[in-house]
């Protein structure tokens, strides 16, 4: 049974497996932290009664600070400490497996990160989050940005405020470098005046190693790319008919199909849920209780079943998380919905779930194919097609930089 240490001197005397094993009991305890988040969260955005947004704020904060103490403990420092010393004296290599070593290596980031962020930060964080969600439903109701645009702010203001401690502590030397060198192109000497690498410290909690060059360079390539190719088939003026799957379909049916398709695809009910919200997400606690969600409207078919397709591919990897590294730190739609061979399968549940709809009855495969194919630029990202879908992402972020590095307002 492994004894938890209560100093330095105890860890110093125990077997380098026996402060791995500690370090996991502190890992899985901050994972159902977070995971208890993931549920109120999801709460937020499917059930809550709209009076609760105060008081779920304070509750995401408070967790939020609970989590943080936590991750940023003595006793969690001296653990990494004495494991990173033990890479002088022992040969991990021979002790752990790859899994284990990325535990340890990650924990040691992670920690890193956390030490230099102040509690108020982090809780300030989770509570203009939690607001934020509940503004934009609101502001997007009524297609009235204004009502958002404060709390976007305040997120921007927070996150440079987050990135700026990281860099000051030296979690980012590359951020730090580039912040440095603009500030004296520019003849600023106040840190806050510029923000430049400010992004590259928030892509690296996303894509761990990352480099924001790379990601820039890739994206230019594929833009240069895509926007003649959008533009070339814009010109063509040719559209696939796709009036069938516009027209009035019953909330409630369209409901039974994709719950039906979803776990044809293999999504495990027993493990998990399919709800709905203003936007569809893919949460949860646990591969044991995955939570997603979708969203329907009578006019547009294609809306509901892709959106459900493409978290059903989310809540697959979820489900199939490996049972051991589980609580550790260790796509659907475009590979499977939008092919022929699915709906060869899927055209004759369809037809028999709406057998009342005249149009769809006298519909072929391929017209179905093409339909769910048609290339159509949009506002909406889940809505878009596998043409002008990059686009999107690409679009994103060149505000998101543009935003936290100043760019524009």
């Amino acid at each position: 049974m492994t004894v938890p240490a209560t100093s330095a001197a105890d860890l110093q005397s125990q077997s380098v497996r026996s402060l791995y094993d500690q370090l996991i009991i502190h890992l899985k305890d901050l994972t159902y932290l977070n995971s208890v988040s993931g549920i109120l969260r999801w709460d937020q955005e499917v059930m809550m009664p709209k009076k609760a947004a105060g008081a779920r704020a304070a509750q995401l904060s408070t967790l939020a600070g609970v989590a943080h103490e936590k991750k940023t403990s003595p006793i969690l420092g001296a653990l990494l400490e004495e494991l990173e010393h033990r890479k002088t004296t022992e040969d991990l290599s021979a002790i752990f497996n790859s899994y284990e070593l990325a535990n340890i290596r990650l924990a040691q980031k992670d920690y890193k990160e956390k030490t230099v962020l102040p509690s108020d930060i982090v809780k300030s964080i989770a509570a203009l989050n939690s607001k934020a969600v509940i503004a934009w439903v609101e502001a997007r109701k009524e297609s009235e940005f204004s009502k958002f645009a404060p709390y976007l702010q305040d997120q921007v203001n927070v996150l440079r405020q987050k990135v700026a401690y990281m860099i000051k502590g030296g979690v980012c030397e590359e951020a730090r470098k580039m912040n440095e060198k603009a500030r004296a192109s520019l003849g600023l000497t106040e840190p806050d005046e510029c923000y430049k690498g400010y992004y590259q410290v928030l892509l690296d909690g996303f894509e761990p190693g990352f480099k924001d060059d790379r990601l820039q360079a890739l994206f230019s390539d594929l833009k240069e790319h895509l926007v003649p190719l959008i533009a070339k088939i814009q010109a063509k003026n040719f559209q696939h008919d796709n009036s069938y799957i516009v027209a009035g379909f019953d909330v409630k049916q369209q409901i039974e199909f994709t719950h039906r398709i979803s776990k044809q695809i293999g999504f495990d009910t027993d493990a998990g849920r399919l709800d709905v919200s203003t936007h569809p997400f893919t949460g949860g606690a646990h591969p044991t209780d995955v939570r997603m969600t979708t969203r329907y409207t009578i006019d547009n078919f294609k809306e509901g079943i892709t959106a459900t397709v493409h978290e059903t591919g989310h809540s697959l990897y979820e489900q199939g998380r490996s049972k051991e590294y589980r609580d550790t730190p260790v796509s659907r739609e475009r590979m499977v919905m939008l092919s022929k061979p699915f709906w060869t399968y899927a055209l004759p549940l369809l037809k028999e779930q709406f057998a009342d709809h005249q149009n769809l009855q006298n519909i072929t495969v391929d017209q179905s194919y093409n339909a769910f194919n048609r290339v159509k630029p949009g506002f909406i990202r889940f809505q878009a097609d596998e043409v002008t879908y990059p686009m999107h992402i690409i679009l994103r972020y060149e505000i998101e930089k543009a935003l936290i590095e100043g760019d524009i307002q």
